[in-house]
């Protein structure tokens, strides 16, 4: 082996085991929680004689009671057979990992630690060596709460998605989902396959033009091409299917996973009230043929707020299957986390001709949440309001939450009431004044981040993060103070 320092490897083994018996217990100690959380020193009848701390924040937990006692009635029941493993002459192997146990702590949840222990022939006491895992143990309920709202969303989804499959299956009108591109049956309705299959068999997967006759088939060819292309339903009527009866089809198109699909509803030319009820929808949409050709997700709603025309961008962005699941409802029901910002913005409306810039939330029908910016303009000749709705992708779209201290600090503030909820004013203002301490803890302290973190009553790992998340990193007092 290469010497270093002139020394070989075992003679600086030898040197080091010098210099270890010529420490005292708390010198041992202070050395060792240089790279652990707590240090125990535990005599022979496994009683705590001294502890260590890294952090001051531990000492919350009462552990400095642990000294002059039996590790074992420190912690809790299930713990205590893992201390008698760890600290047993007879055990030969100990895990890997350490011995993961919990501290009683009167008043405080349990403190997790992971504890090794270390001892020696003619050391007297055994080094108990401990990583506390309060993080990891947060990490893991937020993970496991995560997944417990992901299991609930999917139940809803679930039984969502039940209801509306009982509903399409007991409707008495015939209803055919169609794919767009291949012009082949997705689903059908009990009540399509009776109508339109002769020996009433399932229709999925088949061809639509296979279910008319002959010499129709253009003219539905022709009705299904413009329907693809139409903001509005498309009327049939007279048309002959394969088993020779004559029926009218309505023809709507929807979004599926980007995909323009078709909803045909057919019933027997006829039934002219079912006629009457199916070409009354088409009048509530005609209103969207003038949002159709806008570039952003634009809905238009009454002054009460309920929608009267969207256009595909729209019900892309909500998730929603067709126009006619969005006309007659309310736009509040895309806002339910934020609804007092859309009364605020329907209230201005009534004052100001337009608005621009106005910062909500939107929750689409997967209850799935974004930021978005609404730009709002009332039509005062049809008393309509068109609502723009345009996603919050990047954090310079955001507007600038004015920093404490700064000139007209007030009127900047005043300035974002009524485009941005008091929720993120708050929020992204703490946020704000948390860097502002820190940074004037640092300078305090002449960047001293154990110092720092102490007089701002925070571990040095939570500082850590802290000046991280704020990008403070590389901070060096006076570095970014105007001169």
């Amino acid at each position: 082996m290469k010497p270093l320092n002139g020394h070989s490897g075992k003679d600086g083994f030898a040197v080091a085991d010098g210099l270890l018996k010529t420490l005292d217990l708390d010198s041992i100690g202070s050395l060792v929680t240089l790279g652990a959380d707590v240090v125990m020193l535990v005599d022979k009848a496994s009683i705590v004689s001294q502890i260590y701390f890294a952090n001051n924040d531990l000492a919350d937990y009462g552990l400095a009671n642990t000294v002059g006692r039996h590790l074992r009635d420190c912690v809790t029941i299930e713990s205590i057979p893992k201390i008698d493993s760890m600290l047993s002459a007879g055990t030969s192997r100990h895990p890997v990992r350490g011995y993961q146990v919990n501290h009683k702590c009167n008043g405080k949840p349990d403190l997790p630690l992971v504890y090794s222990a270390y001892s020696a022939q003619d050391f007297p006491y055994t080094i108990v060596v401990g990583h506390e895992l309060r993080q990891q143990m947060l990490d893991q309920q937020r993970l496991v709460q995560t997944q417990m709202e992901l299991e609930a969303d999917y139940r809803e989804l679930k039984d969502a998605e039940t209801r509306y499959r009982t509903a399409f299956k007991v409707a008495t009108v015939a209803y055919v989902m169609l794919d767009g591109e291949r012009r082949t049956i997705l689903d059908a309705n009990p009540a399509a396959s009776a109508l339109l299959s002769s020996a009433g068999a399932p229709l999925s997967g088949k061809s639509i033009r296979d279910l008319f006759g002959k010499q129709d088939r253009d003219r539905l060819g022709d009705a299904i091409s413009e329907a693809r292309h139409s903001p509005n339903p498309v009327d049939l009527d007279g048309i002959v299917i394969a088993k020779g009866e004559t029926v009218s089809l309505t023809i709507r198109s929807y979004r599926e996973n980007g995909i323009t699909n078709l909803l045909l509803a057919v019933w027997p030319a006829e039934q002219n009230q079912e006629t009457k009820r199916q070409r009354g929808e088409k009048a509530v949409g005609a209103a969207a043929i003038d949002l159709a050709d806008l570039p952003e997700a634009v809905v238009q709603t009454d002054t009460d707020g309920m929608v009267l025309a969207a256009n595909t961008l729209f019900l892309d962005l909500i998730h929603a299957p067709s126009l006619t699941q969005v006309l007659g409802r309310s736009i509040g029901t895309w806002f339910s986390t934020s609804a007092i910002d859309i009364r605020v913005l329907y209230a201005r409306l009534l004052d100001e001709p337009s608005i621009r810039g106005f910062t909500s939330t939107l929750t689409d029908n997967l209850s799935g949440e974004s930021a978005v910016s609404l730009s709002a303009r009332l039509n005062p000749a049809n008393d309509t309001i068109q609502l723009v709705v345009i996603p919050q992708m990047t954090a310079s779209e955001r507007l600038t939450i004015p920093s404490p201290g700064v000139p007209d600090q007030a009127e900047g503030f005043s300035a974002l009431v009524g485009k941005v909820p008091l929720k993120d004013l708050i929020r992204e203002s703490l946020d704000v004044i948390e860097k502002i301490c820190i940074e004037a803890a640092l300078d305090q302290t002449s960047n001293n981040r154990a110092y720092a973190a102490e007089i701002l009553g925070l571990s040095r790992q939570s500082l850590y993060i802290k000046l991280r998340r704020h990008g403070l990193e590389d901070y060096r007092p006076g570095a970014n103070r105007p001169s």
